[in-house]
């Protein structure tokens, strides 16, 4: 076996595991036999106090765990990836898989002492996808996202599932989570969705490493991380602390994509402009460009508009999708219009406030907040904001199934004669429009007739 296969073709495999948790290391060489692990102590939450992490800067003033699990557990299990981060820039690996020590394979790895065909197959995909980090499993078998491939996927926010037990990370992104994570803000699982606006970060499909307490009653798991001092009702819990380390609130925070406890924080860790956005996004890259649906409209207008251009989104709501035009690298002004207040069906029946809407869109769009100018405003009252023939593109989201003719004639004579019209409701598509797989649509002005 050669030293790859033993590490499962990456340069080291770090595993972290408590001295006194000798039953685990000793499971895990029967569970994986023949491969290489580099072992990493854990830092143990019962040698920590609050006070200790609070007097030495390790922890922050709030600190949120998506289900509301913070113990000290929590804490020792964040402290222990980053020591393990460490080792691995200590190593100069070029890049590393991450495992905790209660973790099992759902399929063969090895075969005969080389790589099994199938993973084989996942490696392959992983060395082609310019990945900076991979989730080789999550808390369930199967996860949902934006496909990219035949096993990985770009993991959606509110359904990942999270998961730090089974990672493989490049130097250059063990390096970024090391230098960013201290003071503690977050779970260690949390912490690594921070950057899956910055950082191409992918999920297998189909989950190939588990971790044994994922399978069973959380409520009885044997895990260092499920016994919960301050639960209150269930729910996301964020909580505070004074400068002693002591807990001074706890909240349940309800969330779109980011807590609103620490929405503004969150923005500490973005070290620039999304970097799946520009090379998934962008033909001149040739990567990827089926990435989504709506990419596949963006890279029509990447082939067919002019650089700098100007575009307005109406009804932009969460940002969701202005989010992917400021990816898209060619729009210098995207003037998104939405009037944050009124009755509105979709909101309701998804139980949102608009309080809900705007921090959605400030967490998805802030990356470009020099390019996103937001109007609170009726689209209808709007359009005399912009000159004829001021604009190449407009998108108009109908959530809501409303007839958008009107909309049509206000906006249409702001369009360049080569600019593009554009909507995700599939009910509104035009006549010789090009029709994509996610219901949006697409068509030049030119050949559209109201």
């Amino acid at each position: 076996m050669n030293q790859k296969t033993s590490t499962l073709g990456f340069d080291k495999i770090y595993v972290i595991n408590l001295k006194r948790r000798l039953d685990r290391k000793k499971q895990l060489l029967i569970d994986f036999p023949n491969l290489n692990f580099t072992f990493i102590e854990a830092i143990d939450g019962k040698e920590i106090t609050m006070s200790q992490l609070s007097s030495d800067n390790l922890i922050n003033s709030s600190f949120f765990d998506p289900n509301g699990m913070i113990t000290m557990g929590v804490f020792a299990c964040a402290l222990s990836h980053k020591k393990a981060w460490d080792q691995a820039i200590e190593d100069g690996v070029e890049n590393a898989l991450f495992l905790e020590d209660d973790v099992h394979s759902t399929t063969p790895l090895l075969s005969d002492s080389a790589l099994s065909p199938l993973y084989q197959n996942i490696l392959n995909e992983c060395k082609e996808s310019d990945y900076d980090l991979i989730h080789l499993g999550k808390k369930t078998i199967t996860q949902e996202g934006i496909d990219i491939g035949t096993y990985l996927t770009v993991p959606r926010y509110n359904s990942n599932h999270h998961g730090a037990h089974a990672y493989v990370a490049t130097k250059e992104m063990i390096q970024t989570l090391s230098s960013n994570y201290l003071p503690l803000k977050y779970a260690v699982d949390v912490y690594l969705e921070q950057f899956y606006h910055t950082h191409n970060i992918f999920t297998l499909k189909t989950s190939i490493i588990r971790q044994n307490s994922d399978m069973v009653d959380p409520q009885s798991a044997d895990s260092d991380t499920y016994y919960n001092d301050y639960r209150d009702g269930g729910g996301r819990v964020g909580i505070s602390f004074d400068e002693n380390g002591n807990v001074i609130n706890k909240t349940i925070a309800k969330y779109i994509k980011h807590p609103k406890d620490i929405l503004y924080q969150y923005t500490e860790v973005v070290l620039g402009r999304p970097k799946f956005g520009i090379q998934k996004f962008n033909p001149n890259k040739g990567l990827n460009k089926n990435f989504l649906s709506i990419t596949k409209l963006i890279s029509h207008l990447c082939e067919n508009l002019e650089e700098n251009s100007k575009m307005v989104e109406l009804n932009s709501h969460l940002g969701e999708n202005t989010f992917f035009f400021g990816c898209s690298n060619i729009f210098s002004n995207i003037y998104s219009i939405n009037l944050y207040k009124g009755k509105d069906d979709f909101n309701l029946s998804h139980n949102l406030t608009w309080e809900d809407i705007k921090i959605g869109f400030h967490s998805n769009t802030y990356f470009f907040e020099d390019t996103i100018s937001s109007i609170n405003q009726q689209p209808e009252l709007s359009s005399n904001l912009f000159l004829d023939n001021d604009l190449s593109f407009m998108y108009i989201n109908n959530r809501n199934n409303k007839n958008i003719t009107p909309l049509l004639e206000l906006y249409l004579p702001k369009i360049k004669p080569g600019g593009y019209i554009g909507g995700d409701n599939i009910n509104d598509k035009p006549q010789n429009a090009m029709e994509f797989a996610d219901g949006s649509w697409l068509i030049k002005k030119t050949t559209y007739e109201l």
